[in-house]
């Protein structure tokens, strides 16, 4: 009895850890067979269409009714997290009504994205015209960047497993924390 009541749990928790980020309703709304390419391609032969696309926030572009955000492309992992380690195929412009506060919604930041496609939007990045594929947001989630920035030549605790983001140090406090008695 044990032996299935620990089996449960440990597929229990198989399962939900690979929920994916958004909502299932949001989901049932994307066509995912158009990819990044697909709407850097031809954004105006795709208006319409609702896609699944995250990256990092490059701006905070809001002013006056129409909200913007900046952000630099990155591939999804399954779970619809965008990727840092993955490379950025480009920029694309999402738009909403609502208000994306700048304290929140700042440079940096990870976003995964349900949208309706627009068309796009010429505009200078850094002195050259740039079209971006505009979006129009109908589910946003927002993720913090990785704190785990290990540097591999002076980190004796490294993760051996080369995912970076597993094991900063041994536990316990650091040389200098204040220790209760």
């Amino acid at each position: 009895m044990k032996y299935l009541m620990l089996v449960f749990i440990s597929l229990a928790a198989i399962i939900g850890g690979c929920a994916h980020v958004m909502s299932e309703a949001g989901l049932a709304t994307v066509d995912r067979s158009i990819l990044y390419a697909d709407i850097v391609k031809a954004p105006e032969a795709l208006v319409g269409k609702k896609v699944l696309i995250g990256g990092v926030i490059a701006e905070n572009l809001s002013s006056g009714d129409l909200m913007q955000l900046e952000v630099a492309q990155l591939e999804l992992l399954s779970n619809g997290v965008p990727d840092e380690a993955s490379h950025s195929s480009g920029r694309f412009l999402l738009v909403s009504g609502e208000l994306f506060e700048p304290l929140f919604y700042r440079r940096g930041s990870l976003v995964t994205v349900i949208g309706e496609i627009k068309g796009q939007q010429i505009k200078k990045l850094e002195g050259a015209d740039y079209r971006y594929p505009l979006i129009s947001v109908k589910e946003i989630r927002q993720f913090r960047t990785s704190e785990f920035k290990i540097d591999r030549s002076s980190n004796p605790y490294q993760n051996q497993f080369g995912d970076e983001k597993f094991l900063l140090r041994p536990p316990g406090p650091i040389e200098g924390e204040f220790r209760r008695p």
